[in-house]
């Protein structure tokens, strides 16, 4: 299952960065973080939803690890909490309860075995991509259109700016991916699920 959006990974350990790059980096884009400090700075910076996926090794910054994940406890960030894996060497049983009360979906003990966490990472993105985001919304031509994923959110925000409501293949990718390649027809199928969407409003 191919994703172009990256699987975040904080992790400091070498060995396993190694691991992480032979096992899922054939498959999918992956953004390292080797410091807690520059993957809180990439997460308050980075877009609504995401990142999607979250691998995280606590050891190296449990306080601090534990302190961001308390505050998804607040029902009004829950909403926001990544679909997120543990990777650790602690097996203690309320660091466990922790993270799961929090929402941690899954939580792996080391020695990582390479087609565990293969198969648990392609478990979690059919997850994410079966459960539809609905927290995104606009207005289209005075109703409002309230069950948008983000994507889809954007595209019709760029359609909306744009005087005659179309908008070349290239601008639309470089608004809505930025500088991020993806396949071409996955606007296309953005595009078609967002028409869907729309019809119902008279909206062709």
């Amino acid at each position: 299952m191919l994703t172009n959006e990256p699987i975040w990974v904080l992790e400091s350990d070498v060995a396993c960065l190694s691991m992480y790059h032979q096992t899922l980096g054939l498959q999918y884009p992956l953004k390292i973080f080797a410091t807690f400090e520059a993957f809180a700075e990439a997460f308050r910076g980075a877009d609504p939803g995401h990142p999607r996926l979250l691998i995280v090794e606590p050891e190296e910054h449990k306080a601090a690890i534990t302190n961001f994940f308390s505050g998804f406890l607040n029902p009004e960030s829950a909403t926001h909490f990544p679909q997120t894996m543990i990777v650790s060497r602690n097996d203690d049983i309320d660091l466990m309860r922790f993270f799961m009360r929090v929402g941690v979906k899954d939580y792996i003990l080391k020695p990582i075995r390479p087609n565990e966490l293969v198969a648990k990472v392609e478990r979690a993105l059919q997850q994410i991509n079966s459960r539809s985001i609905l927290i995104f919304r606009n207005e289209l031509d005075g109703q409002q259109v309230t069950n948008l994923t983000f994507r889809e959110h954007q595209i019709l925000t760029v359609l909306l700016n744009k005087p005659a409501r179309t908008c070349p293949r290239d601008i639309m990718l470089d608004a809505v991916w930025n500088k991020t390649q993806v396949n071409r027809k996955t606007l296309d199928v953005h595009v078609f699920n967002l028409r869907r969407k729309l019809r119902p409003m008279g909206a062709t």
